[in-house]
């Protein structure tokens, strides 16, 4: 069975970097069995993020990291503040999924223009 999953992430580093422990940092699990459902969620999500955080970047086309440079949190271990990332995350059956080139074309576009 095929299992897609869009994760939405809040933490100290963008989505990209999957640390030990990442799964931490997941805010919520979104599980769907068909990819349009999931491209529809992502979507969604990627608007939201990107209306409400200034800042934005993307890495292999369905990492996104958004983020607002007010967004802080004192690291008492390091004396200093951290910026807070929101990230969106697409799965295809446990890894990253790689958009094909009609995909990037048409689905995840939107989401690269505002990157």
């Amino acid at each position: 069975m095929t299992k897609w999953n869009v994760y939405l992430t809040k933490g100290e580093y963008e989505p990209w970097w999957f640390f030990e422990e990442w799964e931490t940092s997941i805010q919520a699990d979104y599980f769907f069995a068909e990819k349009e459902a999931a491209f529809a969620k992502y979507q969604e999500l990627a608007e939201e993020l990107m209306q409400n955080y200034p800042n934005h970047q993307t890495k292999k086309d369905c990492l996104l990291a958004a983020w607002n440079e007010e967004e802080v949190e004192y690291c008492e271990d390091c004396e200093d503040d951290i910026q807070t990332f929101h990230g969106l995350i697409l799965f295809l059956n446990g890894e990253v999924y790689q958009p094909t080139p009609e995909e990037k074309e048409t689905i995840f576009k939107h989401v690269l223009t505002f990157s």
